[in-house]
This record gives structure tokens, C-alpha cells and sequence, in this order.
């Protein structure tokens, strides 16, 4: 099979897409959107991208991808533990810049701030590319935030482990069938309210859920550029259960008693529940 996953190289998503496809042949891509598009054309079976990290929420570029896209959706999740490193070159005189992704530098900011408070953080790509910046331009005054890995194998001096103390990431795999039933099952979806200023739209909404028993375990708000709001929602059982189906119809009706805007309401995917914010 050919997995596409979010590069570059050396990153936690390509350790969550080696660890889930093993024997897989394994395609980096970037952007975010290029995974998703290959797996919607078909020019790879599936495809591996962050969807949610434990401190900082949602990935916002995989929501909008899975949004945008007509036929791919999460298939499968699975979370593993963000270890990270700060690492320098050997002969490193100090430090006083900080290179990592942003995610990576909002998550180990109480760690930068009690240890460097005066060093200047400067966003990268990904935590690799970090790496690779300081060890390509030799900057013997800054210090690169990356997996242990990555960081031993460009030949960096290991200054600090596990900057961030229980952080996980949990992946999506994304592909374009639907999955069966297993009884224990979350669904993703999100509705895009078309009247913008009504009060006790969302309860209204929610209450759909509420009223039957099911378990909201995710709710996130993106704004639509347009005044209004996306509804991002993650419940626990799966799309073909019965109670989630009569929800569905319910909260479909609501929001388009007129049938006329299909965009109001979609799957973003049914999959097995592993229960990722409680275990690796």
C-alpha cells in the first residue's frame, strides 16, 4: 500500500504513519492539503495527518482540509507520545534563538520561559526543518526543540529530555471508505448553522445529541469567513448506530428544513474508539 503523510522526514507524523502502516510504502508530502488531495484522487491508499495534540486542541489545517474535501474521512485515530528534545551543536557557544514548529514551541513555553526567557523562538516548518536550519548555517548560538531522534542523527549535543511533561498527539488516518460498526465507535462531523444571529441556535443543535443519550466528547468553533461558524463535534458511537442516525436527521432538518444547502451538515468520519486521551 502507499501511505501519503504530512512531511518532512523525521517528524512525529511520519513515526505515528511508520508505527500504523509498517510494511507500507511510505510517501511524504506538504502541505497538509496535498496529503488529503492525494488521498481523494486516489493516488494513495490512505494518508496520515495530525489531527489533535493533548495541550494545544485541534490541528486547524487537517479540519479545514476534511471540510473542503467531498470524499475523505478519518478512518482510523491513533495517539503517540510527544517526547521533546532541546538539542545543539556540539560546539555551541550559547543560546539565544530557539527553532521549532510553532505547535511545538507554544507547547514548551513554560520550559523556555523559566530556562531561556531571553531567547528570541522563531517558528519553523517542523521540528526537523529546525534541525536541519541550524546544522546547515552552523548557528553556534541556537538551539533547535525535536524529537531525540532527529536531533542524535544530525549529531546534536542533547541539552534537555521531555520538555513538555504527558504530551501526546493523536493522528488521523484518512481514506475514502466508510468502516463497519465495532460497538465501542466515535463519529466526527460538522454542521455550518445558516442563520447566523439566532439566539439558541447551538443549544438547539446540541440538544439533538442530548436528548438521546449520546455523548459529546469534542466541540470546537472555526469561523467561516463569512460572518458565521463552522461546528466541529466529536460523539461517541458511530454514524450507522441508530440513535446517532435519528440525531443526524434531526439536526439535518433543523438546519436545512428546505433541503437546499448540503453543506450544512457532513461526516467527517465514523472509526473505533481508542480512548486516546487516557492511554497511548
Amino acid at each position: 500500500m502507499k501511505i501519503a503523510y504530512l512531511g518532512p522526514e523525521k517528524t512525529h507524523t511520519e513515526k505515528a504513519a511508520r508505527e500504523m502502516f509498517p510494511e507500507s510504502d511510505l510517501i511524504s508530502l506538504k502541505p497538509l492539503l496535498k496529503v488529503v488531495r492525494a488521498v481523494e484522487n486516489k493516488e494513495v491508499d490512505f494518508g496520515v495527518v495530525p489531527l489533535e495534540n493533548f495541550y494545544e486542541g485541534e490541528v486547524r489545517e487537517t479540519l479545514d482540509a476534511l471540510t473542503e474535501s467531498t470524499k475523505t474521512r478519518i478512518v482510523k485515530d491513533k495517539a503517540i507520545e510527544i517526547i521533546h528534545c532541546l538539542g545543539v551543536l556540539q560546539n555551541n557557544k550559547r543560546i539565544d534563538k530557539i527553532f521549532s514548529k510553532d505547535q511545538a514551541l507554544s507547547q514548551c513555553g513554560e520550559y523556555i520561559y523559566k530556562n531561556y526567557p531571553n531567547a528570541i523562538t522563531i517558528a519553523t516548518s517542523s521540528t526537523s526543518e529546525a534541525v536541519e536550519k541550524i546544522a546547515k548555517e552552523k548557528l553556534l548560538d541556537s538551539a533547535a526543540i525535536a524529537s531525540e531522534e532527529a536531533l542524535k542523527n544530525s549529531g546534536f549535543k542533547i541539552i534537555s529530555k521531555d520538555l513538555c511533561k504527558n504530551n501526546k498527539t493523536r493522528f488521523a488516518v484518512i481514506g475514502t471508505e466508510q468502516t463497519k460498526q465495532t460497538g465501542n465507535d466515535k463519529t466526527f462531523l460538522v454542521f455550518h448553522p445558516i442563520s447566523k444571529d439566532k439566539p439558541g441556535t447551538l443549544q438547539e443543535n446540541l440538544s439533538f445529541f442530548s436528548n438521546l443519550g449520546i455523548n459529546l466528547e469534542y466541540i470546537q468553533s472555526r469561523p467561516d469567513g463569512k460572518g458565521g461558524y463552522y461546528f466541529y463535534i466529536e460523539l461517541k458511537g458511530h454514524e450507522k448506530d441508530e440513535p446517532v442516525q435519528i440525531a443526524l436527521k434531526a439536526l439535518k432538518y433543523a438546519l436545512d428544513p428546505e433541503n437546499k444547502y448540503p453543506e450544512s451538515l457532513k461526516i467527517l468520519g465514523s472509526y473505533p474508539n481508542t480512548d486516546w486521551k487516557n492511554k497511548i
